[in-house]
């Protein structure tokens, strides 16, 4: 035997992405090359949805110099000993490197797009994770690491992801596989060829850092998520106003004005306006310095807290038609192929509650307590919104939107609201009005996980926050600042409630379960 090396690759796709036709992709270039070469599967999970490894061997000599010998080939990745490691997905391939697949022979390409894990989707706050240290531990274990945004060149050819893998794979130079060669087993494919070699040409054009900013021609840049159809005839006003804020905080505050036209109407925009303006006035006397976090990050929570999720936002979002123009492109289904989405809805007592007035909204909730259950109806209720039928249900529900103002839910929101403002707004230092405008990120969820959130945030406002139980400015920063922390960690009252017990705060009396037992069916 000739004693050179088997050049060893590992692929890593998420479910759907095409890894098992790359995988083929590379097999049949490294033949059409005359190399040896063998590749396996290992299928597996990658904490958000299925996924397999890919493992292919090629041998560096062509078949023609071995003198009808064979290399011997592993059917499995070792530990520190792969030359080349391709990966969809930023933290999958940081996980490649946890497991040590990735050391300094590795020449790894990878996407720095995210697709979030299930644990990082379930945090009470921002629990993604940290993508500077991914990065940053991945080219600090590599020989040599080419990462660009994948999910983003595969938008623009049209394709899947692994057509852009593939060229970044080529045109990295790490194996000895020509680009024709690789084209020429894209098209003996046979389908999406000419999308197919789009994404490829992006990806080595990348790899080989010869990539252009522009979006290449002939492709259409992704439109971005604005509803810009949707501009009120007053934009322009409003668009003055926001110009009145620092630098700062214009980007988010221009996404939160277009936030709640989108949700209500101009009039609620130029509401969201006037609370800010009071919020800047307080951080400028509150000396916040020239950055303004306060109004910043008022603005983010405001926006979010005065567009909170209802029936009537749910029923509109469903019922847009880019909804449906983004699931027929996520799921590559053409616009002459009949296309089927079925709506699953269990709305309780407390969530119709909502839309109704006060009065007639204490009713109903009280009727609910008295049946003992919390959904109206138990096994829910399905909506076919691509259906007329479907979509006349939603749009009704949506144009509850128009009576939103008068809703016992809007009613005590914006009361609450006007609450968090005035505590911000009186803080003694800029620190404290910065604490207490980040205990907005609490507020968020849908049904009981609002009711959760928004119970967390009233416990820190009401006993911290409100009132005198702490007198000094600096200690009630710190004391906000570990509430809000422990309300954060957990969805449970125990860390909230253990912070707040460092400062005489009572814990909370644990909470009846009613149940209810029903009386076992005769079977005839």
């Amino acid at each position: 035997m000739s004693g050179a090396r088997n050049l060893t690759l590992v692929i890593g796709a998420l479910g759907g992405e095409g890894g098992g036709v790359l995988a083929d992709w590379v097999v049949a270039t490294a033949q059409a090359a005359g190399y040896p070469v063998q590749a396996t599967s290992i299928p597996g999970v990658a904490q958000r949805t299925g996924a397999t490894t890919y493992y292919v061997e090629i041998h560096p000599q062509k078949r023609e110099a071995l003198g009808g010998r064979e290399p011997v080939m592993c059917l499995a990745p070792a530990a520190g000993q792969v030359d080349v490691l391709l990966y969809s997905e930023l933290v999958e391939t940081a996980r490649a490197v946890q497991l040590g697949l990735v050391t300094k022979r590795t020449t790894l390409i990878g996407s720095t797009h995210r697709v979030y894990l299930t644990a990082e989707k379930m945090q009470m706050g921002d629990g993604r994770v940290d993508t500077a240290r991914a990065i940053a531990a991945i080219e600090g274990a590599a020989k040599k690491a080419i990462l660009f945004d994948m999910e983003a060149e595969t938008a623009s050819a049209g394709t899947v992801i692994s057509a852009v893998m593939f060229g970044a794979l080529i045109g990295s130079g790490a194996l000895p596989l020509a680009r024709a060669d690789a084209e020429a087993s894209i098209r003996a494919g046979g389908k999406g060829v000419e999308a197919s070699l789009k994404g490829f040409a992006a990806g080595y054009a990348r790899a080989a850092g010869t990539a252009s900013a522009q979006v290449p021609a002939g492709a259409s840049a992704p439109a971005p998520a604005t509803s810009a159809a949707r501009k009120p005839a007053s934009a322009a006003d409003l668009a003055g106003r926001i110009e009145a804020f620092p630098d700062s905080a214009r980007d988010i505050i221009a996404l939160g004005v277009e936030r709640c036209c989108d949700y209500q109407d101009p009039a609620y925009a130029a509401q969201y306006l006037d609370r800010l303006a009071r919020v800047l006035e307080a951080d400028r006397a509150q000396g916040g310095g020239p950055l303004f976090m306060t109004t910043r990050e008022t603005a983010r929570f405001l926006a979010l807290w005065m567009c909170y999720e209802d029936v009537a936002r749910v029923a509109d979002l469903k019922s847009r038609p880019e909804r449906f123009d983004g699931i027929r492109a996520e799921a590559g289904i053409g616009n002459d192929e009949p296309i089927k989405v079925v709506e699953f809805f269990k709305p309780g007592f407390d969530e119709v509650a909502d839309q109704l007035p006060p009065g007639l909204a204490d009713r109903v909730r009280a009727f609910g307590r008295k049946r003992g259950r919390a959904a109206i109806f138990e096994n829910g209720i399905h909506v076919e919104s691509t259906s007329v039928f479907g979509t006349l249900q939603l749009r009704a529900m949506a144009s509850l939107g128009r009576w939103r103002r008068k809703s016992s839910r809007f009613i005590a929101e914006q009361a609450l609201i006007e609450r968090w403002l005035a505590a911000i707004v009186a803080a003694p230092s800029a620190a404290l009005a910065s604490e207490i405008a980040l205990t907005g990120r609490l507020i968020k969820g849908y049904s009981e996980t609002h009711a959760r959130a928004k119970e967390n945030f009233l416990r820190i406002l009401e006993t911290i926050i409100e009132g005198g139980r702490i007198a000094d400015a600096g200690e009630r920063t710190q004391a906000v600042r570990r509430a809000r922390e422990a309300a954060l960690a957990a969805a449970e009252a125990g860390p909230l409630d253990t912070a707040l017990a460092a400062y005489g705060v009572a814990p909370r009396e644990p909470k009846a379960i009613p149940m209810t037992f029903h009386p076992r069916k005769k079977v005839a």
